[in-house]
Formats: C-alpha cells, sequence, structure tokens
C-alpha cells in the first residue's frame, strides 16, 4: 500500500509539473490562447484524471470530437448497425478499479432514423470483477441506423451521427465524435453482429446491385463454426468449398454461394469461446473474422 502511494505522489507531481508548463506555453502563445485554451484544459485534466487511475476512453469518440469515417459503406435501404466501444483500460498496468458509469446522447443527419442500443451504462473496473475477467474495463453501444421515412438513400449520400458519451462516476469526462457515412459507394456490404457471451455472430451481407454476386467466406474452424442449416450454406457451390484437418475431422474453412439481387443474407457461425467479441462494422482499423470476397 505505501509503495503505491508513493507511486500516487509522484504522478500528481508529475502533474503539477506539467501544469506549470502548460501555463507558461500558455503565456507565450497569448495570441492565440483562446482557441487552443480548451485544448490546453482538456491535455491538463486528461493528466489529472491518470493521476487518480482514472480512465475512460472510446474507438470512436475523442475529448476534442473528432470526425470518424466509418468506411464499410452502406447501402441506404437496409439497417446498419455501428458499434461504440468503451474502455476504462489504458494498458495492463494503467487501470480503473471502480466501476464507471456513463450516459450518452446524440443527434444525426435529417436523412435517417437512429436507435441507440443504451442511453446508460456501465464499465465494470477491476475491483468488481477481478483483474483477469474478459469483462473488465470495457463496454459498448450500438446504434442502428435506417433511412428516414422508409426510403432508401441514393449513392453517394453522405449521412451522419454525432454522439456525445459522458462518465459521471467516479469522475466527470466527455467524449464525443461525428460517425459519418457514405452510401451506396459498392452494392455489396456486410457487418458481424456480436456480443460477449452469445453463442454465435451472425455475417449479415446485403446485395444492393441487380445482379446476384458469388461471395466466398473464409474462417479459422478453430475459432468458429458455419451453421449448416443457413441458406448461404445450403446453396453454396460445394466445387468450391475448402476443408481442413482438425483432431482427425474435416471442418469446413472456406464456402462459396451465391445472394441475388436486392437481398440480405444472415450467416450463422458459431463461437468456439463465447467470451469473445467478433464485432465489425467496417470501421478504420478493424479486422474482420471472416474475410468475404466476392466477383
Amino acid at each position: 500500500m505505501e509503495e503505491k502511494n508513493k507511486k500516487r505522489e509522484k504522478r500528481v507531481l508529475k502533474v503539477n509539473m506539467f501544469l506549470i508548463l502548460a501555463l507558461v506555453l500558455a503565456i507565450f502563445l497569448a495570441p492565440t490562447f483562446v482557441s487552443t485554451a480548451r485544448y490546453v484544459y482538456n491535455v491538463i485534466y486528461e493528466h489529472y484524471l491518470a493521476s487518480k487511475d482514472f480512465y475512460f476512453t472510446s474507438d470512436k469518440l475523442t475529448t476534442t470530437h473528432t470526425e470518424y469515417e466509418v468506411t464499410n459503406n452502406w447501402n441506404g435501404s437496409s439497417s446498419y448497425r455501428i458499434t461504440i466501444d468503451f474502455s476504462s483500460k489504458k494498458n495492463d498496468k494503467a487501470f480503473t478499479e471502480a466501476d464507471v458509469e456513463y450516459t450518452v446522447t446524440f443527434t444525426h443527419s435529417d436523412n435517417i432514423t437512429c436507435r441507440l442500443s443504451k442511453t446508460s451504462g456501465t464499465i465494470p473496473g477491476t475491483g468488481s470483477v477481478g483483474v483477469n475477467d474478459p469483462s473488465a474495463n470495457k463496454d459498448f453501444i450500438t446504434i442502428d441506423i435506417d433511412p428516414a421515412g422508409g426510403n432508401s438513400l441514393g449513392s453517394g449520400q453522405t449521412v451522419w451521427v454525432d454522439v456525445v458519451a459522458t462518465s459521471t462516476s467516479p469522475y466527470r469526462q466527455t467524449l464525443s465524435g461525428k460517425l459519418v457515412i457514405e452510401t451506396g459507394s459498392d452494392n455489396i456490404t456486410y457487418q458481424i453482429i456480436d456480443q460477449v457471451d452469445s453463442p454465435y455472430l451472425t455475417l449479415n451481407i446485403t446485395n444492393s446491385g441487380a445482379e446476384g454476386r458469388d461471395i466466398k467466406l473464409q474462417y479459422d474452424p478453430n475459432v468458429i463454426l458455419l451453421d449448416m442449416t443457413s441458406r448461404f450454406y445450403l446453396n453454396r457451390d460445394s466445387s468450391k468449398s475448402v476443408t481442413q484437418q482438425i483432431n482427425g475431422y474435416a471442418y469446413l474453412n472456406s464456402v462459396t454461394s451465391e445472394i441475388n439481387a436486392s437481398s440480405v443474407y444472415s450467416v450463422k457461425f458459431y463461437k468456439i469461446n463465447k467470451r469473445q467479441d467478433y464485432t465489425y462494422t467496417g470501421a478504420s482499423g478493424q479486422t474482420p473474422i471472416i474475410t468475404v470476397t466476392y466477383w
């Protein structure tokens, strides 16, 4: 306990030194102080929270309200889901022990409607669930998007959702961002719907074009297994299927099938480890557990 208090005192000292340096820089930057004041405040406040072992971050939201482009473009007709992850952990040695309570609000462009999975949540701290628990220091929300009025959006149209997440306990911090999606850039779009403790994930593939397309799914059967009752599997091209041996048994790891024009296919995969979350929205930096190719 004494060692931990000494480490915390060192962090507080570093924060105080950083504050003094920031104020000195502000004097030299007086002509532009007004425009940089908020940035300086955010940086100082984040250092202060870190000195209290408090972290509240997101994969798509920031303290400076950045614009985030969702790269897996939406066809503009079927429902589209965006997942936003939250974390109360910086690394394996810096994390929040207390539960972090937060709230979420949003606005959106007039050409869509949105449904938020929840308006408040809790990021479990290590003091509640333990350091080694998979659920520790993370949580997420989802936003389901549909075209307004039930009308499909044309190719090249832009939609946006502006999200604000605010931690309310044990400390207050605000994250925000504008999520931007361009519609109709590709006839084939896909996303993976999943969550922790779900025994399966669902791959949704949309063909918004006027012709059928061949789709190939490649995956690791050590991690997930294809539901062989799905329409995608039953309509497969057997000559293009590929298997691999696991403990003396043949398991599919590549399946090819045709998806009809203007249709949506949902393909279920059973997870070997249900504690994993394989959600994929196509956002920059994500790598899907299933490789989708089409021609």
